[in-house]
């Protein structure tokens, strides 16, 4: 009788085993589906909180559902944005490392992943990050951009432009590619290439004046003054738009290069209005007034350039011929006769010191600057012609 009560303890042991302890049953399937269920629709709250700015009732509705589910994988991806929001990127690396652990082949985790990375300091795994995001969604040029703009941040400003170029081709309507494209190419002081990215940019983003901003800094510095003129004219008539003290000072260049003086004046006085401190903009203000006829308030506008920067051999040339053209002729003197020994290379500086002593009668003394700088530079022709000139009177 033993051998069968042993038997059948053995059966029913091998039958309980076939309802494991660790296999859910269907009430506890019920309950997962319906914890997963209240989790979705708390994350939806949770992400229109996040759209309208609300992060801490975002955050408040994504935990409550996190607590129901803790593999909720949308909901670890979005507290995780929340805390890239909020600053608490350390935070934001742990969620975001979980939902792509739970979501391997998430691009959208992987990217958040590699911007909370980036914030944290973490620079080269978020590198890593990025990379990974865009070999699963190809079409995505966000993680693109954000990895060459983590390489332009490391010192690695060739690699990145090589790194952004080689997508340009894919880019197709994402203006933020071309115009990353041309940043980098201006800190390569590629302008002209740089105006070519910007314009790309611009013409997918026509009313963004920012893009606006950038091409005409671009076509300003790779000479192509007309076309930086009417994108700064262009930017100087919307109103509202800061227009800044250096964009007033290339506004006044391109006026200048045009031959519109009276403009590019009004230009440079506006650069200084709003940057006081921009010896620059004295300096062609200055240069500007005085090819007007205004000699006077250039010597106003030379002397606050030479303030501003006592080591300039231009503001002490245009100061001292100011002077000149406002008849104080002493002045003139006293301001150039020690110049000449800090700048003793100046062919042009001694060409205005000479003028000034045949202002003064000295006509010997003004000889001699003449002769000295044609010795400094025998291919100055202003030289010469002032030479010979004395030389014949």
């Amino acid at each position: 009788m033993m051998k069968y009560a042993t038997t059948s303890i053995l059966i029913l042991a091998v039958l309980a085993g076939c309802n494991k302890p660790d296999s859910p049953t269907i009430q506890q399937q019920a309950h997962q589906r319906w914890y997963r269920t209240r989790a979705n629709v708390l994350h939806g709250l949770a992400s229109e909180h996040y759209q309208s700015g609300q992060l801490d009732k975002a955050r408040a509705k994504i935990l409550e559902a996190l607590a129901m589910d803790a593999d909720f994988a949308p909901g670890r991806t979005l507290l995780g944005k929340i805390y890239i929001e909020q600053g608490h990127y350390a935070l934001a690396v742990g969620e975001l490392t979980k939902a792509q652990e739970m979501m391997p082949r998430s691009a959208d985790a992987l990217y958040y992943l590699g911007v909370a990375q980036e914030k944290a300091g973490q620079t080269d795994a978020a590198l890593v990050s990025y990379r990974r995001s865009q070999e699963l969604d190809g079409t995505n040029m966000a993680p693109v951009i954000a990895a060459a703009e983590v390489l332009a941040g490391q010192g690695k400003v060739r690699q990145a432009q090589l790194y952004i170029e080689s997508y340009v081709d894919n880019a197709g309507g994402e203006p933020g590619v071309f115009e990353l494209a041309g940043r980098l190419a201006m800190m390569q002081q590629e302008f002209a290439k740089a105006a070519d990215y910007f314009q790309q940019a611009q013409d997918l983003d026509f009313d963004n004046l920012g893009y606006i901003e950038s091409l005409a800094r671009a076509q300003y510095f790779a000479g192509r003054y007309d076309l930086a003129l009417a994108n700064l004219t262009h930017l100087a008539a919307q109103e509202g738009y800061p227009l800044t003290s250096s964009l007033h000072a290339m506004l006044g260049d391109c006026y200048t290069a045009r031959g519109r003086i009276r403009e590019a004046r009004d230009a440079y006085m506006q650069a200084v209005e709003l940057d006081p401190s921009n010896a620059g903009a004295w300096l062609n203000l200055a240069r500007s007034t005085l090819t007007v006829g205004d000699p006077a308030r250039a010597i106003i506008a030379a002397r606050q350039a030479l303030t501003l920067d006592g080591g300039s051999l231009d503001a002490t040339l245009l100061l001292g011929y100011a002077l000149l053209r406002d008849g104080q002729v002493s002045g003139s003197l006293h301001l150039l006769r020690p110049a000449v020994d800090r700048y003793p290379a100046s062919a042009e500086l001694l060409c205005v010191l000479g003028r000034a002593h045949d202002a003064a009668g000295d006509q010997s003394e003004a000889q001699r600057c003449y002769d000295a700088a044609m010795q400094v530079d025998p291919s100055s022709v202003l030289a010469r012609e002032l030479r010979d000139n004395r030389a014949a009177g």
